[in-house]
């Protein structure tokens, strides 16, 4: 099993990795890591190389694009008012297939650092939705919708390269669209926080690890796809439980981002369990996908974790 972490070369980032002795390697090595899960959102390759680091690459995606697929004008005008917001919101792409251009061009990006997985999400959430949790758009529709756009583009990621699809857990819905795959080179990145903020019920994390080992165990066969966990407590019932469910009146992005972080929280584990949930998942891959504002607080958090994995 491969320890990674998530991060983005952003400058602050930067500058503390060139303040460690061989930058990032040496990051790694002081913290018992075999390297990084990379964010690559653009359309081109990183300045900064991070080949020799990058085991994975978490690719670009767009929380609300259903609209856009299918062509809504009436509901993409309702979330988008401004068209021109709307247009660099996609990337300045206009319909189907220039939309299908970017993510090649974004999946070309990260395949430059030569990563063994890539990372794709399958969700659809407008902002509404956010809040109400009233979705339009069904479980069926989001996975067939999403086998179309990977299906149209997936024959730019190498056999080599896996890619691993996260927010995938309901056994009938995973069969629905591992079924409608071309590509055969393709497993479960499973997020135990997204999986915890499924179930409102949970008070701790010990409920936690056994809820997330009962569902791996209910998908029966395609338990054997999970080959990545992005490890990370997010016990958000109490706030899911007495959040309001209607959109704020004045609905701010730093509204928005609290509501967000307050649900899918990215905090560290820090009870024992940890080890029991290793050994149910058995994970190639797995990554501390935590937030952090500074790579010396994140050391704190990931040897904390790690600790736990013993446990």
């Amino acid at each position: 099993m491969k320890q990674l972490i998530n991060y983005c070369p952003v400058h602050g980032y930067e500058q503390e990795v060139n303040a460690y002795a061989d930058g990032m390697k040496g990051y790694l090595k002081n913290n018992k890591l075999d390297g990084i899960e990379l964010y690559v959102y653009q359309q081109k390759p990183y300045t900064s190389d991070y080949r020799e680091e990058s085991i994975g690459v978490h690719l670009k995606y767009w929380p609300y694009w259903l609209d856009f697929w299918y062509g809504n004008q009436k509901y993409l005008n309702e979330n988008y008012s401004d068209k021109k917001q709307l247009q660099e919101y996609y990337l300045g792409a206009v319909n189907q297939e220039e939309w299908l251009q970017i993510i090649r061009n974004n999946i070309k990006a990260a395949l430059a650092v030569n990563p063994e997985y890539l990372v794709w999400h399958v969700s659809n959430c407008n902002l509404k939705e956010i809040f109400t949790f009233d979705f339009f758009y069904n479980d069926a529709q989001v996975i067939d919708a999403s086998i179309e756009v990977f299906n149209a583009v997936s024959e730019c990621i190498p056999d080599n390269v896996i890619v691993l699809f996260e927010r995938l857990i309901e056994p009938g819905i995973v069969d629905r669209f591992f079924c409608g795959l071309k590509k055969q080179n393709v497993g479960i990145m499973l997020d135990t926080g997204h999986l915890m903020n499924t179930n409102i019920s949970l008070s701790n994390e010990l409920e936690a690890v056994s809820f997330i080992c009962q569902t791996v165990e209910n998908l029966g066969m395609y338990k054997n796809y999970i080959h990545g966990m992005h490890l990370s407590c997010s016990l958000s019932g109490s706030y899911q439980k007495h959040s309001c469910k209607a959109v704020p009146e004045s609905c701010s992005m730093t509204e928005i981002m609290h509501h967000v972080t307050s649900i899918d929280q990215h905090l560290i584990f820090k009870e024992s369990g940890l080890k029991s949930l290793i050994e149910c998942i058995e994970p190639s891959y797995l990554v501390h996908e935590l937030f952090y504002d500074n790579l010396a607080e994140l050391s704190v958090l990931v040897q904390t974790q790690q600790k736990l994995l013993l446990k």
